[in-house]
């Protein structure tokens, strides 16, 4: 009967060696399945916990970084901030705010954001990302 078969496909010795190994490969994989299908993992890692945990970390380093007031409290009006309020500012410390402070004082309100530029210590850059947090209303 075996002999019939093998004649009636005409297969070669590899033909025949390959389609045993795709047999046994099917039916070993299928066998996995079935097993893991009927006895199911206990330990079972849930993605999302760890990508929320991570997001929760980044956003607490942005809130630190940006030193929470001006995250907090929205945008900060320059021309009735207080010198911790100025401070909270990304990049303005101690000087620079009371510098701000002192060109208030001197020059009276500012009339747009850009009158920040005149005041020591405020390049081009800082007031870029100083832009975002600051208004004059």
């Amino acid at each position: 009967m075996f002999q019939q078969l093998k004649d009636w496909l005409a297969l070669t010795a590899t033909e025949r060696k390959v389609i045993l190994f795709l047999t046994v490969t099917f039916l070993i994989g299928a066998g996995i399945r079935l097993y893991q299908e009927t006895f199911p993992s206990t330990k079972q890692f849930d993605y999302r916990t760890s990508d929320s945990t991570y997001a929760a970390l980044n956003e607490s380093i942005d809130k630190e970084q940006l030193q929470g007031d001006s995250l907090s409290t929205g945008i900060v009006n320059i021309n009735k901030a207080s010198k911790e309020q100025l401070m909270s500012l990304p990049n303005i410390g101690e000087v620079t705010a009371e510098r701000i402070l002192l060109y208030r004082d001197e020059a009276g309100s500012f009339k747009n954001i850009d009158d920040l530029k005149n005041i020591k210590g405020i390049t081009k850059k800082k007031f870029e990302q100083l832009k975002p947090f600051v208004t004059v209303k």
